[in-house]
């Protein structure tokens, strides 16, 4: 495998498509006739997800809120469609997003102390969701076998952007005490920890102070997340940091599928060299069907290897996704395993890779 300093080039910057469209086609494996192959991850198999929204529930109280009774009953479908955990992800910047007509960017600047303060919002409604879910907030493992003994979901809680730091690296011990195990460094607007995929470069990949917060997460135990950062970004990161990443939900660029936030394989082999985790994104960006999904899986799988891909839904964050559901997550599993991936190889895509990198983050 290449070095990450072969890979220090650079990738594509551009505009985002829209952000919170999240009604894609039901049962697409089902649409095209193609059939069910039984179980392909086994009983005692745990599955996670590596980024959702489920119910959306970073909107509450916002228009358009679908109300708490949509993420109670998201979380009892992860129930239904096997799935044991994943990070639920509050949205950092979401105050200051817009959907425009180049996409999903953000309108203003935060003001002093707000970020934090829709951090503290978010927390808050996320709690109060959950004790009402069948469901669980967890902080390792052993949280989240207990949940699935008992039917229920194990929720670990993560953030989609640092923004709620406000520059300030030591906030990161207060997001831990308050169970917090994941952070995604960016999103679509630009903070201070480092660039975008899809905004112009400002500091040629990671800053100082994303530095800071990436030592201060490993010393912690908290999984860094490095998707829609940019390749000079992730690269820093992974130089940086003494624990394996993730990067929760992205795919390959591939054909006429170029969209900004995906991967050219140089940016996927730099995450799988350091021993991470790349979620496999099911969006309406180069999939158009649950059997194209499985195709691209299969794509990043032959690039990167079995043990580097995982699953990042998206779930109700997602532009036209072929997985609506988390009944729908066992067709992709059973598509995969149509292909002819193993048992054992399914479950790591499952949950097993996922699993993986939280013991070692988490150790």
């Amino acid at each position: 495998m290449l070095t990450r300093r072969d890979f220090l080039g650079g990738a594509a910057a551009g505009l985002s498509a829209p952000f919170l469209l999240n009604r894609g086609p039901t049962s697409p494996f089902r649409a095209h006739g193609v059939a069910r192959h039984g179980p392909a991850v086994g009983a005692g198999d745990l599955t996670f997800d590596l980024h959702c929204h489920p119910g959306a529930f970073f909107g509450r109280g916002g228009p358009g809120y679908s109300g708490d009774e949509a993420t109670v009953a998201r979380i009892a479908e992860m129930v239904s469609g096997g799935m044991s955990g994943g990070f639920f992800s509050l949205v950092s910047d979401m105050k200051i997003l817009a959907v425009t007509e180049t996409g999903v960017r953000p309108v203003r600047a935060y003001e002093t102390g707000e970020a934090w303060g829709e951090y503290e919002r978010q927390l808050s409604d996320v709690r109060s969701i959950v004790s009402a879910a069948p469901a669980d907030l967890v902080r390792d493992r052993s949280g989240v076998e207990a949940a699935v003994a008992e039917r229920r979901v194990g929720v670990f809680l993560a953030c989609e952007g640092g923004d709620c730091l406000e520059g300030e690296p030591d906030r990161l011990a207060r997001l831990y005490r308050d169970g917090v195990r994941s952070i995604q460094l960016v999103h679509y607007a630009q903070n201070d920890l480092g660039d975008l995929q899809t905004e112009p470069a400002v500091y040629g990949g990671l800053s100082s102070i994303g530095r800071d917060v990436v030592r201060e997460m490993n010393a912690l135990g908290m999984v860094i997340d490095v998707a829609h950062a940019s390749f000079e970004t992730a690269a820093h990161v992974i130089e940086t940091s003494e624990a394996p990443i993730v990067l929760s939900h992205s795919q390959l660029k591939h054909g006429e599928n170029q969209h900004p936030r995906l991967l050219e394989p140089e940016h996927a082999l730099l995450v799988a060299e350091s021993g991470g985790v790349i979620g496999m994104w099911p969006s309406g960006f180069g999939n158009t069907s649950l059997e194209d999904f499985v195709e691209n899986t299969l794509r990043m799988v032959d690039l990167v290897g079995i043990d580097h891909v995982g699953l990042g839904t998206d779930m109700d964050g997602n532009y036209r996704p072929v997985i609506g559901n988390y009944r729908e997550v066992p067709d992709w599993l059973s598509g995969l395993s149509a292909r002819g991936l193993s048992n054992g190889d399914v479950s790591k895509l499952g949950g097993g890779n996922a699993y993986r990198v939280l013991a070692e983050v988490f150790a």
